[in-house]
């Protein structure tokens, strides 16, 4: 991988823009975390005001990947209001494996559009370009069909299925695995227009 990474500008996709969180996001990103169906899948509870506060001085913080654990955190913004609609994530499990796993929450009002597949397909855009990872993954709780059906649709493969894994919110669930090699990145799945401009 072309480490280390820095976004400096946003990615812009068809009807989206991908952006650096700022500080001044709380209050579009409270209704996301605070809706308990949107964070069902995800490890953490429904969050108030303050618990998003505290999140978002990280997310504003973490726009370099350079080492094993370093996060990648961008706000997902419609092109057309400016509203922040989806909260992503590129997460650099290992340099020496060259891996990066990919994370994402919606709104719900904002499901059933297409917004989080376009989202998604283009942090695999910038994961296989400028990053150069030779794979990505993602984790599913498997009972989480959509966003199961939105890793198939991009052409994720599932690797595993773990069963029973891991205590999570107080029941006993599955994980399902999913990856994607560099070399199955068909240029069909790329952005119509990439980002405007990347560095390191």
């Amino acid at each position: 991988m072309d480490l280390p990474f820095r976004l400096t500008e946003p990615v812009r996709t068809e009807r989206l823009l991908l952006r650096r969180f700022a500080a001044t996001d709380v209050d579009e990103l409270l209704p996301i975390h605070a809706d308990p169906d949107a964070v069902r899948y995800v490890p953490y509870p429904p969050r108030d005001r303050q618990a998003v506060e505290d999140v978002l001085l990280r997310k504003v913080a973490s726009t370099r990947l350079g080492q094993d654990g370093d996060l990648l955190e961008l706000a997902a913004t419609r092109a057309d209001t400016g509203a922040l609609i989806g909260d992503l994530l590129l997460a650099l499990r290992s340099v020496e494996h060259q891996t990066l796993e990919v994370g994402y929450i919606f709104a719900a009002a904002q499901t059933g559009q297409g917004f989080a597949t376009e989202a998604v397909r283009a942090l695999l855009q910038l994961a296989f370009g400028p990053i150069g990872a030779r794979r990505v993954i993602a984790r599913v709780d498997t009972r989480n069909e959509p966003s199961r059906a939105l890793l198939r649709r991009i052409g994720f493969r599932q690797e595993a299925e773990l069963i029973e894994n891991e205590w999570f919110k107080g029941e006993l669930t599955s994980e399902a695995d999913y990856a994607f090699l560099a070399r199955e990145w068909p240029p069909a799945h790329r952005p119509t227009t990439p980002p405007d401009r990347l560095a390191r």
